[in-house]
């Protein structure tokens, strides 16, 4: 609940329309989230990851998708990238595995998928896992400054 309060005053604080939606048990994964939401086709995902430099990297795609590593790999010229451990995630967003939104993350990078940016809203983390956000993907845009828009999905 912390974490959806930091979250709510990030919203509050930068006058977005986005909403925190309460919901019935946890949802921990975006099929979860899907099966929670009136658009299941708008529930997306970010994700942590870390390449071998060591470097964190937030990655938003819809849920239904699934990160191409390779394509990752490329974009950021490493020799490898993988998921981020609970713990690191923790530590390097201040958001909880199953919570992670796609704002109100400072200092990391963040690539946003083609096919997320197509959505005019979507459903997303929340703060923890028994929260939802419903946010307008521009203002995601507006309000991560490192984001780039990439074909980052299989």
């Amino acid at each position: 609940m912390q974490n959806t309060k930091m979250l709510q005053d990030f919203i509050k604080t930068n006058k977005l329309s986005a909403e925190i939606i309460q919901c019935t048990g946890e949802v921990h994964t975006a099929v979860k989230a899907a099966a929670q939401v009136d658009d299941p086709e708008a529930a997306a995902k970010s994700i942590v990851l870390i390449d071998s430099d060591e470097e964190p990297l937030l990655v938003i795609l819809l849920g239904k998708n699934k990160i191409d590593f390779q394509k990752i790999k490329e974009i950021l010229k490493v020799k490898d990238v993988r998921l981020a451990e609970p713990e690191e995630v923790l530590r390097i967003t201040g958001y909880e595995v199953g919570g992670v939104p796609p704002i109100s993350i400072y200092g990391i990078k963040t690539f946003i998928d083609k096919a997320v940016v197509e959505k005019e809203e979507i459903f997303c983390g929340g703060g923890d896992p028994n929260h939802l956000m419903k946010i307008k993907t521009k203002e995601i845009l507006e309000n991560v400054d490192e984001i780039s828009i990439e074909d980052v999905k299989k």
